[in-house]
């Protein structure tokens, strides 16, 4: 989501998060000198005896030493992650509040709403929708779409509102056709598809004649349990819409399902 990003406040590598794989053998290779500067300094005589003394004892240090600076430097990077962390989650709360609190105001809204002032409150609904969903998706120019299922004839998916990357949908899905019987299947399946890459997951129908988007998510929105459209979100490079994408389109969905209903 823009503005909850999990970067630690400080650089983190990997050896200081315990996976510095040098570590045993500068370990042992210290400990190793140390042995072999001890022997040799018994042997030695005058000042090369001094000089062999420090250089082993400075090794020693070295050899104990080093575990203890790595275990260091991995308790602080464990600080500095919790601490991003907790960063994170706070920013996502304020962002999650700013985000869903004029959509609870416009469901109240809705629900005193009397005749065509409910009808116009429900269109803004949706709107206001796709709009959060395309503000707070993590990925590059998302589209986020809602088609509404119309009776017809001919019974179709009819695009009532879009946001994110310019450029409306240009496939009528209506049924009848290939992409309108698909669209019109997922929506009465009531299950929700996520695809990370079109070029290797075929989808059940496409919304574009010529997709630039690569990934793509698709849920169904119903009113008292009758099904009453389709929300999609699609990215332009394969993978980009993340778990927390799903999770986020499904909660405005079920708000959006609720505004529908009142």
């Amino acid at each position: 989501m823009p503005g909850v990003v999990l970067r630690p406040r400080g650089r983190v590598h990997d050896w200081s998060l315990g996976e510095w794989h040098g570590l045993v053998p500068a370990t042992v290779v210290a400990a190793t000198a140390a042995w072999v500067v001890g022997a040799l300094s018994g042997r030695a005589q005058g000042p090369g005896r001094t000089v062999l003394i420090v250089i082993g004892a400075v090794l020693t240090a070295a050899a104990a030493g080093l575990p203890l600076w790595q275990h260091r430097r991995a308790s602080a990077a464990r600080a500095d992650a919790t601490a991003a962390a907790q960063d994170a989650r706070a920013a996502m709360r304020v962002t999650l509040d700013d985000a869903l609190d004029p959509i609870v105001h416009l469901i109240a809204r809705t629900s005193d709403a009397k005749g065509p002032d409910k009808a116009r409150c429900r269109g803004e609904a949706i709107q206001l929708t796709v709009n959060t969903v395309a503000a707070l998706t993590d990925a590059d120019r998302v589209r986020v779409c809602f088609f509404t299922l119309q009776d017809g004839p001919p019974v179709q998916l009819h695009l009532d509102a879009f946001a994110g990357r310019a450029g409306a949908p240009d496939v009528v899905l209506a049924a009848g056709t290939a992409a309108g019987n698909a669209a019109i299947r997922a929506l009465t399946k009531g299950q929700w598809i996520l695809l990370d890459d079109i070029t290797v997951q075929v989808p059940p129908f496409c919304w574009d004649h010529a997709p630039e988007y690569r990934t793509v998510l698709i849920g169904p929105v119903d009113r008292s349990g009758q099904p009453v459209g389709l929300l999609t979100l699609d990215a332009l490079r394969p993978g980009e819409i993340a778990n927390v994408d799903q999770a986020l389109l499904h909660l405005l969905a079920q708000l959006l399902t609720v505004a529908l209903a009142v």
